[in-house]
């Protein structure tokens, strides 16, 4: 079991990389720039990976996007659910 943590923009060389590699028990967490597919609820990731992708709270926030995030429904996580998420998970990646 891996968590994916992905940091560049959707539609980016890393995004597509890390979507093809994440597994069937894998999860995937976005952060900085990542965190910008709050404004599209149609990526394919989302709905791939959909009750194992969560947004880092701090990094929306910090764009203007949490509100958007929560409106649309999309799983958030403060830093302590980050914590706590990389406690759950036997390797962590990060696509940069």
């Amino acid at each position: 079991m891996i968590l994916h943590i992905l940091t560049k923009a959707p539609k980016s060389t890393a995004s597509i990389q890390m979507q093809q590699a994440v597994g069937e028990q894998d999860a995937v967490l976005l952060i900085e720039e990542a965190v910008s597919a709050a404004l599209d609820p149609t990526w394919a990731a989302w709905q791939q990976f959909q009750s194992r992708i969560y947004l880092l709270s701090d990094d929306l926030a910090a764009r203007g996007l949490y509100h958007i995030a929560i409106n649309n429904v999309l799983p958030t996580l403060e830093m302590e659910g980050f914590v706590a998420l990389t406690e759950q998970y036997d390797k962590t990646v990060t696509w940069y």
